[in-house]
């Protein structure tokens, strides 16, 4: 398996097939005696972010504060985790977890407020 390919930035789905995002981090342990693992996929804006460019990251780190949107990033362990072809699956339920906090905040907070929306 090509990890960055079959993983990163592919759909995040839920137990329930229910949308969580998309796979936006790839944590790695590697241990002082022993081979490199996957440990954890992250979700989240500021994993997303943080690929980008650490400059943009404080600007939305304050912005998100500032408006007080959450800015917490959710890992999933991998051995919870189904790569599959387009998409990648996880034994969790989203409604269970902080996955879509951003996203539920972001459709209240500015999606919502736009007229006709």
């Amino acid at each position: 398996m090509d990890l960055f390919r079959d993983c990163l930035d592919k759909q995040l789905l839920d137990q329930n097939k229910q949308r969580m995002g998309r796979v936006d981090g790839i944590i790695i342990e590697w241990p002082s005696d022993g081979q490199p693992r996957v440990a954890y996929v992250e979700v989240g804006a500021i994993t997303l972010i943080d690929r980008m460019h650490k400059v943009l990251r404080r600007a939305v780190v304050t912005l998100l504060k500032r408006a007080g949107a959450s800015t917490d990033r959710y890992r999933i362990a991998w051995g919870k985790i189904h790569v599959g072809i387009n998409e990648v699956r996880a034994d969790v339920d989203a409604k269970q977890t902080p996955a879509l906090e951003f996203e539920l905040w972001l459709r209240k907070k500015v999606i919502g407020r736009i007229p006709g929306a």
